[in-house]
């Protein structure tokens, strides 16, 4: 009698350990599945977070009409040259472009008729480098025929629209100059600017060595 109760507990011992890893299976392989559909795309980890995400700012610049470098430049300036997609801000910016939830991110939604994305969403790379490239390249549409249309998209971007039509110089022709009455909006552009020129002349300079 003993024996057979140690069998039948031995059995249902087994069951337990058969069905526990077969719960463990499909739990890694659910994982796998959603990272392999909703993870982050055209992200290789293996380089540097400068270059991390080059792709997914090629592919929305083209089509928000941005220069990538200048949204990389951006990037930059807003994580403080970390490219942290997780990054939050003192006033609740959120992500790679330090995206407000309740200004561009709600701008972007009403525009492309969705829902308002949760702060959440706006830490994944690929949603908030789009909604950030939106709102520039409307900015960059705006002040096109502007001479110094570059910066008063940023100004724009930084400290907004109201603010930036007070700036704007009285003639299409004219620099923007000392117009910018925010101190750090005045140092957020320049910061931008500069980066911007070096990613330049990087890519300048890749081009030259690989023509030689």
């Amino acid at each position: 009698m003993s024996l057979r109760v140690y069998d039948v507990k031995k059995v249902s011992s087994n069951k337990v350990s058969v069905t526990f890893l077969v719960i463990i299976f499909l739990a890694v392989a659910l994982v796998l599945l959603i990272r392999f559909c909703f993870g982050n795309r055209g992200i290789d980890e293996s380089v540097a977070p400068e270059h991390r995400y080059d792709k997914i700012l090629e592919e929305r610049g083209a089509k928000n009409g941005v220069d990538p470098d200048l949204l990389r430049a951006v990037i930059w300036r807003e994580t403080g040259g970390k490219f942290d997609p997780n990054m939050k801000g003192a006033a609740g910016e959120v992500g790679l472009m330090q995206i407000m939830q309740t200004a561009s991110a709600t701008d972007w939604a009403n525009e492309k008729k969705r829902s308002v994305p949760t702060k959440a969403q706006l830490s994944d790379p690929e949603l908030n480098i789009e909604i950030g490239s939106w709102y520039l390249g409307r900015a960059l549409h705006r002040w096109r025929h502007y001479k110094d249309a570059i910066t008063l998209a940023l100004c724009e971007y930084n400290a907004g629209y109201g603010n930036t039509k007070k700036w704007r110089p009285e003639h299409t022709n004219e620099k923007v100059g000392n117009r910018i009455r925010i101190e750090s909006t005045q140092r957020y552009v320049g910061d931008i600017l500069l980066k911007y020129k070096g990613y330049q002349q990087q890519k300048e300079k890749a081009k030259l060595k690989k023509g030689k």
